[in-house]
């Protein structure tokens, strides 16, 4: 055995412990999940969200948005009363927060970014108490939009980028929900 064998054995043996360790560390390919949410779950109740902010009608683009994303996903048949549901998504508006990001030549904002945090969480209320299965207290997604602060349209952009941001944020709560993370 020449004096490379043995680095080579440790490089090796090295390598297949990070091979076998990493194959447990709780990553899954997309629709190969281990989901929590068996398929004994069948209907999903979606409160509207409540809203703590001074953007009035986000609660219920936000709740809009978020129930037809779960019916675009046909995971569960959504019920309107929460007594025949098996799951119950509740969720709180707890901020939306509007900076600007970008300025023009004479130093009037541009472009903004949009931002939306609510506590979000899903319970099994089969039972006589509901079960917590999901929470996140601070789910967030945010979106950029442009302006011309002399054009007719700057409130109508805002709206378009509430519309935006409730879309994707509908996304990727559905998304995180139905994947575990």
């Amino acid at each position: 055995m020449d004096e490379h064998d043995g680095s080579y054995l440790g490089v090796g043996l090295l390598l297949f412990l990070m091979i076998v360790l990493s194959s447990a560390c709780g990553y899954h390919l997309v629709g190969t999940s281990g989901s929590y949410l068996g398929p004994e779950l069948q209907t999903l109740y979606v409160s509207t969200f409540s809203n703590q902010t001074q953007w009035s009608d986000m609660g219920q683009r936000l709740t809009e948005a978020v129930t037809r994303e779960w019916v675009r996903r046909r995971r569960f048949q959504l019920v309107d009363d929460k007594k025949k549901a098996d799951l119950s998504l509740e969720g709180r508006i707890t901020a939306v927060v509007v900076s600007p990001v970008q300025f023009d030549e004479t130093g009037r904002a541009s472009k903004y970014q949009m931002t939306l945090i609510a506590s979000m969480a899903l319970y099994d209320v089969r039972g006589e108490k509901p079960k917590l299965l999901w929470q996140d207290k601070s789910f967030s997604r945010r979106t950029s939009y442009v302006v011309d602060p002399r054009a007719a349209d700057y409130f109508d952009r805002q709206t378009q980028a509430m519309d935006v941001l409730s879309e994707e944020y509908a996304r990727s709560l559905v998304s995180t929900i139905l994947e575990g993370f």
